[in-house]
């Protein structure tokens, strides 16, 4: 930005602030019509969105007091909030399981998230169970589930718990699953890279421990997150008795390589009997936070309160946001399954059971705004670059882009003029992000795929 245009908007962010919180201090905001708060806050979000980045987090939390609810920014105390869950929604129906852990992967590279269970049934042997999306990003369908798709094959085991990453960087989801073995508290880690295809997935046979990875206790539940920013994929191990274990990748993107595990770092305490994770910048910070779920259907919530490098993780808070305990046993996963912008969460409980939280949080979100939106994007799905398409051309000046992952962290962004509308996407990962365009102080959003 040129100085004076910076400073310009610095100032009516802070002028904005101040003005939203008069309004609110004088019991005028809930008085104002729909339209005109909505006003308000779309304009916030854009002036932060711009200038937000350039203030400290001290003076971002004097400049914007509790006008700070509207961004959803992490010193606002439960901005998110959760509807009551629904039992067994968007299709889905309890199956003849016991335990049933949920994750959630594009395994078909369709654009919407596919689910995935593993399971323990009644027969004594470990398995996946797939329900493959039918509906879309925004509205979900799920089909009835297929037991050990696409070659999966377990060669001993009587509980699996499933994760789905991109361990050998090809643009296809590889799967790590941890097994407990019947009269053996010390499970093992089985890989199956994918060898097929990211629209058409084939495993390849299990190996057993890859990496330098070593089972927990009782059961060992894996979940990938980078956790330290080093564009690598770390992993963490909840357990049987409440215990995190942590993988650092030593390695690479593409040949990654385990540490010696850590139990319970970064200020992580154990949880009651179990200790399911699930990971999510829930508070738009741009750091990973924790969610364990626990033997007993409660919630456990770690704050990120370091930075995206390093973390470090506030005592924990039980059932936070409005959530609710289950019935018995907790494994949650968390996706973006309405596709506005937060998270939701989908926990497998007692006896193949599913129920699922709506985020309902107070913020703006980055849903799509197709109707409004003043511009085009191709080729979308897109790889190496998309070119931005206006349906009336700029008049003169410039454009704001930033672009958005599924987790409300911006990836990438840029300062378009009028002779430059392309952006290059050849160094992000495959999903699905969003476009936001902010031009003549209004936002514009449009869904990108990335393949």
């Amino acid at each position: 930005m040129k100085r004076n245009y910076f400073n310009r908007k610095k100032r009516q962010f802070s002028n904005l602030s101040a003005y939203i919180n008069k309004l609110i201090a004088t019991h005028e905001w809930e008085q104002l019509a729909d339209e005109n708060r909505k006003g308000f806050i779309v304009r916030l979000n854009a002036l932060y969105r711009q200038v937000g980045q350039y203030f400290s987090r001290w003076e971002l939390k004097k400049i914007l007091a509790a006008a700070a609810i509207f961004i959803g920014i992490p010193f606002v105390s439960q901005s998110q909030s959760f509807d009551p869950p629904q039992m067994n929604p968007f299709g889905l129906a309890p199956d003849s399981t016991y335990i049933s852990r949920p994750v959630f992967a594009d395994i078909d590279n369709d654009a919407d998230l596919d689910l995935f269970t593993g399971v323990y049934i009644y027969d004594g042997s470990a398995s996946i169970q797939f329900y493959k999306n039918t509906g879309s990003a925004d509205s979900p369908i799920f089909d009835p589930a297929a037991q050990n798709p696409f070659g999966i094959v377990f060669p001993f085991g009587i509980i699996a718990f499933p994760a789905f990453a991109d361990l050998d960087n090809d643009g296809d989801q590889d799967l790590l699953t941890g097994v407990t073995i019947e009269n053996n508290y010390f499970p093992q880690f089985l890989y199956y890279e994918n060898t097929g295809s990211p629209t058409e997935p084939a495993f390849a046979a299990a190996e057993i421990n890859p990496f330098g990875l070593t089972g927990g206790f009782g059961f060992t539940i894996p979940e990938f997150v980078d956790i330290d920013h080093d564009g690598d994929l770390d992993l963490f191990a909840g357990e049987y008795g409440g215990n995190v274990k942590y993988f650092e990748n030593t390695g690479s993107a593409t040949e990654p390589d385990f540490a010696t595990p850590q139990q319970n770092p970064f200020g992580i305490t154990p949880s009651e009997d179990l200790a399911a994770p699930a990971f999510s910048d829930i508070d738009h910070d741009g750091d990973f936070d924790l969610f364990l779920g626990e033997y007993y259907g409660n919630f456990q919530y770690f704050r990120n309160s370091g930075t995206i490098e390093v973390p470090s993780f506030a005592p924990p808070i039980a059932n936070p946001f409005g959530l609710v305990p289950t019935y018995q046993f907790n494994f949650p996963a968390i996706a973006d399954l309405d596709d506005d912008g937060d998270d939701d969460i989908i926990v497998g409980e007692y006896y193949g059971m599913f129920q699922y939280f709506k985020n309902t949080e107070i913020n703006i979100g980055i849903g799509e705004n197709p109707a409004e939106a003043d511009f085009e994007l191709f080729p979308n799905p897109a790889t190496d670059v998309v070119f931005i398409s206006f349906r009336d051309e700029p008049k003169g000046g410039t454009v704001d882009i930033s672009v958005i992952d599924l987790n409300g962290r911006i990836v990438k962004s840029a300062i378009l003029n009028t002779n430059d509308q392309e952006l290059m996407t050849n160094d992000m990962k495959p999903g699905i992000y969003f476009v936001r365009i902010i031009r003549d102080d209004k936002i514009f959003t449009r869904k990108l795929v990335i393949r």
